[in-house]
């Protein structure tokens, strides 16, 4: 892990401020698509074909830009405060995932981060760097959205690794050390999730299933 610095806290002001404002713009157009899917289905269009409709919408837009939000433009801060999370003290972690406290449309798509981003990137590219970005999401998330999600996303970044020729484990544990130590919402700690994932029985089930679509391939 990267030495242990004082990050500037005029760099995580402003990156805090971009993220506000990209929670707003994406919380506004989240609620600009909710209408529209509602007029698509009071003109007769079935509820579950709106949705994917309105899906489909969104993704283009982030994937293309020509939405309110981009992934570009979601990705770069991200990116960044990610790898000044690994780098800074315990206090200045505290003060980043606080960042996420009131952000609910960003903080939802930590998840989506691990195993949408940082999982294909680390399988794409075998740069332990996504790894480690993965794990900080994870870390900062805290479980405060559904913790099931984030372990097939822990998962999905654990298998992109090992593919990769990389060992995840050493990597989870140190993570794992700089993760609140306090359960959340009666559940183990992040820290013990972390640190424990290699003995989960979420891992367990996903390798073995790996194992087996692999043993039935053509």
């Amino acid at each position: 892990m990267p030495k242990k610095e004082r990050v500037s806290e005029k760099r995580l002001a402003e990156l805090e401020a971009d993220l506000a404002r990209l929670n707003q713009a994406w919380t506004a157009w989240d609620q600009e698509l909710t209408q529209e899917q509602r007029r698509l289905e009071e003109d007769g269009m079935g509820m579950w074909e709106a949705l994917d409709v309105i899906h489909r919408r969104q993704m283009d837009g982030l994937r293309s830009g020509t939405g309110p939000v981009s992934f570009r433009e979601i990705h770069l801060p991200l990116d960044e405060l990610f790898d000044l999370y690994l780098r800074a003290g315990e206090d200045q972690r505290l003060l980043i995932r606080s960042f996420f406290e009131d952000k609910h449309r960003l903080r939802k798509y930590l998840h989506s981060y691990v195993g949408g981003r940082a999982a294909p990137r680390l399988a794409d590219t075998g740069d332990v760097k996504w790894l480690r970005l993965g794990l900080a999401a994870a870390s900062i998330v805290d479980q405060r959205v559904d913790y099931r999600d984030l372990l097939i996303c822990l998962g999905a970044l654990w298998l992109a690794a090992e593919e990769a020729g990389i060992a995840p484990a050493r990597y989870f544990s140190a993570v794992a050390k700089l993760s609140n130590d306090e359960p959340v919402y009666g559940n183990s700690s992040t820290r013990d999730l972390l640190r424990g994932f290699r003995s989960s029985g979420h891992l367990r089930s996903i390798k073995q299933r790996e194992s087996t679509l692999r043993k039935n391939a053509p």
